[in-house]
């Protein structure tokens, strides 16, 4: 798994609500730029690791927003990463449970 992809399903795991893009880029302290963020999300929906959400304008000039939650597939993949990099890196304490 790309590390890009793990940041974005454990910040997504850590908030059960979602994020918008912008909350990803601002969360990511630099790791995950603006020019990046949708075109990683877009492939992480693919994958079915991610499902978006569109919430409505809530004012007249405001456009609808997209927020992202974390599917069980892609909890699954997670842990399923953690578990693997266990396996091969013995001793090395991956925690997906949190950051």
């Amino acid at each position: 798994m790309a590390p890009k992809d793990l940041k974005v399903l454990r910040m997504l795991m850590d908030t059960p609500s979602g994020l918008y893009g912008s909350q990803i880029v601002a969360e990511s302290n630099g790791f995950i730029a603006r020019g990046t963020v949708y075109t990683l999300l877009a492939r992480l929906v693919d994958k079915g690791f991610v499902r978006e959400v569109e919430e409505p304008p809530t004012a007249a000039l405001q456009m609808a927003r997209t927020r992202h939650l974390i599917t069980g597939v892609g909890k699954r993949a997670v842990t399923e990463y953690a578990r693997e990099m266990n396996l091969l890196i013995p001793g090395m304490a991956v925690n997906v449970a949190g950051a």
